[in-house]
C-alpha cells in the first residue's frame, strides 16, 4: 500500500466519481480505476460500492480514516522540513458565511501583506462542515460557531459578540418585530436557534423565514423592509448611525455568541499557522 494510491482514494472518496477523481489529479481515468482495484486486490477488500458512482463501503470507510492521517503526516513532515521559519507555502482557512463577510477579509489583507509568501486559500460553510474539514485535515483551521467539541480538536481563539434584532428604520418597538418575517440562514443556524428560544419565551412558536444565506443580503433586505433578523451588532453599527435601521437589544442569555477559531490537535504548529494565529490575538478580543 503506497501513499499515492492513498491519496488517489481519497480523491475518489471525496468526490465520489472516478472521472472526477481522475479530473482533480489530472490521471487518466483508467490509471485511477487500476490503482483503486489493485488497493483492493491488496487489502482484499471492497472499499468501494459501484452503484450511481462511488460509495465508501464500511471497509473503506475505515481505510479512509487511515489514509486520513497517513496522508496528512507526511504533508506535514515535508512542511516541517521545509520550515525555514519565515511564513511561506500554504494556509488553507474556513469561516461561517458572517466571519468571512465582516471582519476576517481585513486580517487576511494584513497577512497577506505582512507574508507574501504565504498562499491563502479560504473555504465558507456552515460551522459542521467546517468543523469536519478540519478534522479530515482539509483545513488549517477554521472560525465555527459549534461549542462542543471533542478532544481531537484545539480552540485556539475564542470571540464573544453580542447579537440584536434588526428592522428597518420605522420600526418603533420590539413588539412590531416579532410579527414580521425573519430574514435568517437556513435552519441549523445556531443564531436562529437563540432567535427562535427566545421568541418561544415570548409566546410566539411560529416563525415565518426567508431564508438567506448572504449577510449582506439579508442587512440589505432588512433595510429595505422585508423583514427583520437577528445579526452580529458590530455587523449594522455603522447603518444603524446612518438611520439605515433599528436595533434591539434582547437579554444576555440569547444574544451572547461565541465563535471558535480552531485546529485538529494533531496538527503541527508551522510558522505559517502560528503567525496567523497571532495576528488573530492581535486584531480580535479573545476571552479569558
Amino acid at each position: 500500500m503506497e501513499s499515492q494510491e492513498l491519496r488517489i482514494f481519497q480523491a475518489v472518496a471525496k468526490e465520489g466519481s472516478i472521472t472526477k477523481a481522475a479530473q482533480v489529479l489530472g490521471y487518466v481515468q483508467s490509471n485511477v480505476t487500476a490503482r483503486i482495484q489493485q488497493l483492493e486486490s491488496e487489502l482484499n477488500r471492497q472499499l468501494f460500492y459501484r452503484q450511481r458512482g462511488m460509495v465508501l463501503t464500511p471497509e473503506g470507510e475505515k481505510l479512509l480514516r487511515y489514509a486520513e492521517k497517513i496522508t496528512h503526516l507526511l504533508d506535514e513532515a515535508h512542511m516541517v522540513m521545509n520550515d525555514s521559519g519565515e511564513p511561506a507555502g500554504p494556509l488553507l482557512l474556513g469561516a461561517t458565511h458572517t466571519s468571512s463577510a465582516h471582519y476576517l477579509p481585513a486580517i487576511l489583507a494584513e497577512y497577506s501583506k505582512l507574508y507574501p509568501k504565504v498562499e491563502l486559500a479560504l473555504t465558507t460553510d456552515y460551522s459542521d462542515v467546517l468543523v469536519e474539514k478540519v478534522r479530515r485535515f482539509e483545513l488549517h483551521g477554521a472560525f465555527v460557531k459549534t461549542e462542543n467539541l471533542d478532544d481531537q480538536f484545539v480552540q485556539e481563539l475564542v470571540m464573544e459578540e453580542q447579537l440584536v434584532l434588526i428592522a428597518s428604520a420605522d420600526v418603533k418597538n420590539v413588539e412590531e418585530v416579532y410579527h414580521k418575517p425573519f430574514l435568517m440562514n437556513t435552519k441549523g443556524c445556531p443564531h436562529r436557534e437563540r432567535l427562535e428560544e427566545w421568541m418561544r419565551n415570548n409566546g410566539i412558536n411560529k416563525i415565518r423565514y426567508l431564508e438567506f444565506n448572504n449577510p449582506d443580503a439579508i442587512i440589505q433586505g432588512v433595510i429595505s423592509g422585508l423583514g427583520a433578523s437577528f445579526v452580529v451588532k458590530s455587523s449594522i453599527q455603522g447603518l444603524e448611525k446612518e438611520g439605515k435601521l433599528r436595533s434591539f437589544n434582547i437579554p444576555d442569555e440569547y444574544s451572547s455568541a461565541k465563535k471558535f477559531f480552531i485546529r485538529h490537535k494533531d496538527s503541527v504548529m508551522t510558522s505559517t499557522l502560528s503567525t496567523f494565529i497571532d495576528l488573530l490575538k492581535k486584531s480580535l478580543h479573545p476571552l479569558g
